[in-house]
């Protein structure tokens, strides 16, 4: 319910006044600024700044008495908290006073409130416009709430179901916010890690939203498509998301492989063997360490050879034949492509150092038509 929502009869009559006129109502009342401890005068400040907002010409000749207004309702909202506004109608509150200007500590006190409830926000809920020139979304304020948000449970022993929830939720913001074309790599990777680890039990939406990403920036480099990757947790990505990942051309080929190897040891370590507990216990002191697994520096031979080893290990399962052969041959696929840019760069090698000793050649028997005849055509420019 919007916190106006059961609003007095005056509340309309009231909006005629000017700025002014309401600042000094609220002063001889004694409720104005951080004197504010009226319900009923925060909702009326509240519909009467919204009523202002619809006069673009009030905000240019009165702002700063429309600020000063702002600034005592939210130190009404803040006096009052979440037992009287929802977690929705702080972000109504916030989009208000934001129309017509907040002092930072004003803004502060408000973002910890919202902050503090994110549990129960929904994704429209976090939608709100940039106003930055940065992009679409005020992409900054969401990073602010989950700051919040995760300083308020970190005293927790275990993640909480309100941390998960908060974690979804930012699976779906990240993935709605993805397409925007001013959403730099550096904020997306911030989003996505504001939270801990801990806050997600699958990592399939970071991957959804980081596949839509990639795919609506086409021209971002290896580099940078690599950096996004690191944002993932193989691990924690289902069996369905990681063949994803290994088909998707927009996935650099070394993360590909990485993931399907920890997707492989993962496999092997949950089958019960023949002698059950035991055979668990010994798959995991083979397991690899997951560190390892996400450098980026790791040589291609290094991660064939562990892939390899995965689909050794992998043949020995017993259940979800299907699924797993078709896993074996996803990471077969990539071994092989692995192979095939090694043979590459050996060729591409081979290559340069004949076409160096030809140059050293060509110039000990003389310049121009002489050096040309010798080797059977023109000289090659330098490679590096």
């Amino acid at each position: 319910m919007r916190p106006c929502a059961g609003r007095e009869w005056w509340f309309d009559d009231m909006t005629s006044l000017s700025p002014p006129t309401v600042e000094k109502v609220m002063r001889v009342l004694g409720c104005y600024g951080v004197e504010n401890k009226n319900l009923i005068l925060t909702r009326f400040l509240l519909h009467y700044l919204r009523a202002a907002t619809r006069r673009p010409p009030a905000l240019e000749r009165e702002g700063a008495a429309l600020a000063g207004l702002a600034e005592t309702a939210v130190h009404g909202v803040a006096l009052v908290g979440g037992t009287a506004f929802s977690c929705r109608g702080l972000f109504w509150v916030l989009r208000i006073v934001s129309a017509v200007g907040l002092s930072r500590e004003c803004r502060h006190k408000l973002e910890r409130l919202m902050g503090l409830m994110l549990d129960q926000a929904t994704l429209d809920d976090l939608l709100v416009s940039g106003d930055d020139g940065g992009g679409v979304y005020d992409v900054n304020l969401v990073m602010r709430l989950v700051r919040v948000f995760v300083a308020s449970e970190e005293e927790a022993d275990a993640p909480s179901e309100r941390m998960r929830k908060v974690g979804r939720l930012v699976d779906k913001y990240l993935g709605e916010i993805s397409p925007d074309q001013g959403l730099k790599v550096s904020k997306f990777l911030a989003v996505a890690e504001s939270l801990p680890d801990s806050a997600r039990d699958c990592y399939d939406g970071v991957y959804r939203a980081l596949d839509i990403y990639l795919e609506s920036h086409p021209a971002l480099s290896l580099e940078e498509r690599t950096t996004l990757c690191r944002c993932l947790n193989y691990e924690k990505l289902t069996l369905e998301a990681c063949k994803d990942l290994a088909k998707n051309r927009r996935i650099p080929p070394g993360v590909a492989v990485q993931a399907l190897a920890s997707q492989q040891c993962k496999l092997h370590i949950s089958e019960p063997g023949p002698g059950g507990s035991a055979t668990a216990a010994a798959g995991k002191e083979r397991r690899p360490d997951p560190s390892s697994c996400s450098q980026s520096q790791t040589p291609r031979r290094r991660v064939a050879r562990r892939a390899t080893r995965s689909v050794d290990l992998g043949r020995r399962s017993g259940g979800d034949d299907d699924e797993k052969e078709l896993l074996r041959l996803n990471l077969q696929r990539m071994q092989s492509r692995v192979v095939e840019l090694e043979r590459a760069c050996k060729e591409m090698k081979g290559q340069m150092s004949r076409m160096a000793k030809g140059k050293s050649l060509s110039l000990s028997f003389g310049s121009g038509a002489a050096s040309c005849h010798q080797t059977g055509g023109r000289g090659l420019p330098r490679l590096c």
